[in-house]
Parts: structure tokens; C-alpha cells; sequence
């Protein structure tokens, strides 16, 4: 059963760290070199897409990470996990505080509307991102350090 939630954890753990970490690295500078327009085009159409996926491999990575719990054998795994799931609730949190707002403001978006202050959203938006990348990035290594290093 360890096994099992480990593969498990570390294949969402992953692909939700791999995907916020190409978002930052690939989208995010599409993004900014777009005009509002085109941004607002572009997102529209991006979030469409990957929204559905993002809060299952949140919570999954945090919900498998809490059954590790139970298999934990020495307190500085125990730490380290809890860092781990700590690390993927607050991109939760990020997510649905900052992420949630702006995203339902560029859903209203349509070809023949402007959106009010379309600049400072993106810029907000991007920045959040990036926050949540270094968490989730964190999560990864607090999450994998007990696998990689058992007592």
C-alpha cells in the first residue's frame, strides 16, 4: 500500500509541479509580451483547458500526501511531509484566493468588450503564479525527501 500512494503522490506531485513550472516559464513570458488583447484572448482560451485539471492534482498531491502520514517512521519525515502538505494547500489557497477572482474577471472577456484595468490583473495574475510555483516547488522537495532518504 506505501508503494502505492508513494507512486501515486509523486506521479500528481509531478505533473502539477511540472505544469505550474511550464506556465512560469513558457506561458508567463507569453503573456506579458502579448497586448491586454491578445492576453486576454489567449488566457481565455488556456484557461478553458487546464482548469479542470489543476484542483485534482492539488488536492490529489495533498490528500495522497496525507495517507503517507501514517507510513512515516521518523519525525523528520514526518516534518518534512508536513512541510510538503502545507506547501500544496497554500497553492490551493493561492489558487482559489487570487487565481479564482481573476480568472472568473477573464472568462467575462469577449472579443468586442475591453475589460477594466486588464494590465494590473495580468500583472497580479503572474505574480501569483509565480509565488505558488516556488511553493509547489518547495512541496516537491519536502514531499520527496523522504522517499529518496528513509530512516
Amino acid at each position: 500500500m506505501y508503494y502505492t500512494l508513494i507512486i501515486l503522490n509523486f506521479s500528481t506531485l509531478c505533473l502539477l509541479v511540472g505544469g505550474l513550472f511550464f506556465v512560469n516559464m513558457a506561458v508567463v513570458p507569453t503573456f506579458t509580451t502579448l497586448s491586454t488583447d491578445r492576453y486576454a484572448e489567449f488566457h481565455h482560451v488556456l484557461d478553458h483547458y487546464s482548469d479542470p485539471y489543476m484542483p485534482i492534482l492539488t488536492f490529489s498531491t495533498a490528500l495522497l500526501a496525507i495517507g503517507e502520514l501514517w507510513f512515516t517512521h521518523s519525525s523528520w519525515q514526518l516534518i518534512s511531509r508536513l512541510i510538503g502538505i502545507v506547501c500544496i494547500l497554500s497553492v490551493a489557497v493561492i489558487s482559489i484566493l487570487i487565481h479564482g477572482p481573476l480568472n472568473r474577471r477573464l472568462r467575462t472577456w469577449q472579443p468586442d468588450k475591453q475589460l477594466e484595468h486588464l494590465s494590473e490583473l495580468r500583472a497580479k495574475w503572474i505574480a501569483g503564479h509565480r509565488i505558488r510555483t516556488v511553493i509547489a516547488f518547495i512541496g516537491l522537495v519536502a514531499l520527496t525527501l523522504p522517499i529518496v532518504l528513509p530512516s
